[in-house]
């Protein structure tokens, strides 16, 4: 059975999610931005330091989902280890582990957004022509046209994902 979390309190994929964001090295051809692990590239670096098979990208990308599943301590020992971060942020069912969790999270919460303030403004005209076309739909349909984007972002990531397993094989004659 799934823990409910503490209302108010971000969900384990949202804390996950920000775990990602937050860790996302610079990018070397372009300062400034910033790239964020692929779910393969975590579980590979994970089973590497607690063995193989540890952990798939696939089960990293299902736990990044809202309405995922809800990992067992095991599963969220690992990922605290490799985000360098207390397993606290991780429980979302005791009001103690909150408290140490709520500090962590805001503290990424306000580094992300001083980053984010940094970032160079590259892309605002697309995004502000988004904006202004979604002010114009019903709550409904800016429900919907998040939603999509979600969607999207989801087969970005796994073709990006495809694409950096597909490029490390070896081609076999």
């Amino acid at each position: 059975m799934t823990p409910v979390s503490n209302p108010g309190q971000p969900t384990f994929a949202a804390r996950l999610n920000l775990l990602f964001e937050a860790s996302a090295p610079e990018d070397p051809e372009r300062p400034g931005r910033y790239v964020e692990y692929t779910n393969q590239q975590v579980a590979q670096e994970i089973c590497r330091r607690h063995g193989d098979g540890t952990i798939t990208a696939e089960y990293i990308r299902r736990l990044r989902r809202e309405g995922g599943p809800q990992p067992t301590a095991p599963y969220m020992s690992v990922l605290a280890d490799f985000f360098g971060v207390p397993l606290d942020v991780f429980n979302l069912t005791s009001t103690a582990a909150n408290t140490t969790a709520g500090g962590v999270i805001a503290e990424l919460e306000r580094f992300l957004d001083e980053r984010r303030q940094r970032q160079e403004p590259e892309g605002n005209e697309t995004l502000a022509v988004l904006a202004r076309s979604a002010s114009r739909l019903s709550p409904q349909g800016q429900a919907r046209v998040v939603q999509y984007a979600d969607r999207l972002g989801e087969v970005e990531q796994m073709e990006h994902e495809a694409g950096a397993g597909e490029a490390k094989r070896p081609d076999h004659d």
